[in-house]
């Protein structure tokens, strides 16, 4: 495995490895990642039986770039391995300029819409792409965006939803609710919001903050926790300044989201791309309703009426009204979590992702 961030990262691309890499059975995987992150870990990542190595790369067509391809061409010549599969920009130039060897085969994962690749860079994959045996992405509008951007061959491309583990997010009972707001800070009657997302510009938190003021202009009895760190963390405190809301607002940093989600009642994910959230998906198998922005992936995880409420993105008054239709109405936000959670167990289970994905691997291996 091939990945431009290091494991030890809290974002969704982050989660989904390792959710997969602890998942493959042991005894038929033995898997080394190689991290090309420049940034040092931010936590250290207990990887029992993954052998993990470093090698920073600051620019793929740098130094950096030249020694991580140098390593990555000495191990696949090895003989070891027989899938390397990368994620991110980075690791795909890399894996894609690999030499071919026999029984070897070569994945892209594409985690996200592309939304970091420049005009040159997709015209560059156009080029690459007949590289890779395979294109996984986890939702529908990645692989849509591909074929039309990057005129990536649809029999090149498989689709693998994201899994969660419904044993560790589930709902909780009410006494269990009422004892982790008491331990926040919030009166078991607040109905709560939580986003979970880096702190970036692509998660558009200043647009959240703006709605979320909006919704507290109208609707005083709500809360809302701003669960991950990021770049814009300054700039997000800032404005919850502004807004003289930080009585009702949380930024709680990097944290544990499977004992912070059942305590809450909405969802809630203004990014303005999105490939397929891991967040969102943890949150609806605790039994949340979501209010998302109608971009990538989301389109396919919130189903309006179904399971909860889409808005464009950049609009805060459209956020803003859609979390006030759900804080006004307790018996919809029920019925449409329930529902959330029903739709998790049925289509994005962990066990369902890996065993896709072991099914796919084999697959291939026959044919290379």
């Amino acid at each position: 495995m091939v990945t431009d961030t290091s494991l030890s990262i809290t974002g969704g691309s982050e989660q989904f490895l390792r959710n997969l890499l602890r998942g493959l059975p042991r005894n038929r995987y033995a898997v080394t990642v190689v991290e090309l992150a420049f940034d040092p870990p931010a936590l250290p990542t207990p990887m029992p039986g993954i052998r993990i190595l470093r090698v920073p790369v600051e620019a793929v067509y740098g130094r950096g770039g030249l020694r991580a391809y140098q390593v990555l061409r000495r191990l696949v010549s090895s003989g070891r391995y027989s899938i390397v599969q990368s994620q991110h920009e980075k690791a795909d130039v890399l894996n894609a300029l690999l030499p071919k060897r026999r029984g070897v085969i070569h994945i892209s994962n594409r985690r996200d819409m592309g939304f970091k690749k420049s005009s040159r860079l997709k015209r560059a994959f156009r080029l690459l792409n007949h590289r890779f045996d395979r294109v996984i992405a986890p939702a529908r509008q990645i692989i849509d965006a591909l074929a039309s951007l990057e005129h990536l061959p649809p029999s090149r491309a498989t689709v693998i939803h994201n899994g969660v583990d419904t044993e560790r997010f589930q709902p909780r009972d009410a006494a269990w609710r009422t004892a982790r707001r008491c331990e926040l800070g919030i009166a078991a009657d607040v109905v709560v919001f939580c986003c979970v997302a880096r702190l970036t510009e692509v998660k558009c938190p200043l647009v959240l903050v703006d709605a979320f003021a909006r919704l507290h202009a109208q609707y005083p009895d709500v809360h809302l926790l701003l669960a991950g760190d990021g770049p814009m963390a300054d700039e997000v405190r800032r404005k919850v300044d502004e807004t003289e809301l930080s009585r009702h607002i949380d930024l709680l940093g990097s944290v544990s989201v499977d004992d912070l989600l059942p305590a809450c009642d909405v969802v809630v994910l203004a990014s303005s791309s999105e490939g397929m959230s891991n967040a969102l998906l943890e949150a609806m198998a605790c039994g949340l309703p979501v209010v998302a922005t109608a971009v990538g992936g989301n389109l396919q995880l919130v189903r309006p009426g179904i399971n909860g409420v889409l808005v464009p993105a950049h609009d805060p008054a459209a956020l803003a009204e859609a979390m006030l239709s759900l804080a006004r109405d307790s018996g919809r936000r029920h019925e449409l979590g329930e529902r959330a959670r029903r739709m998790v167990l049925e289509e994005f289970s962990s066990l369902r992702m890996i065993g896709e994905y072991d099914h796919l691997y084999r697959g291939l291996l026959r044919l290379a």
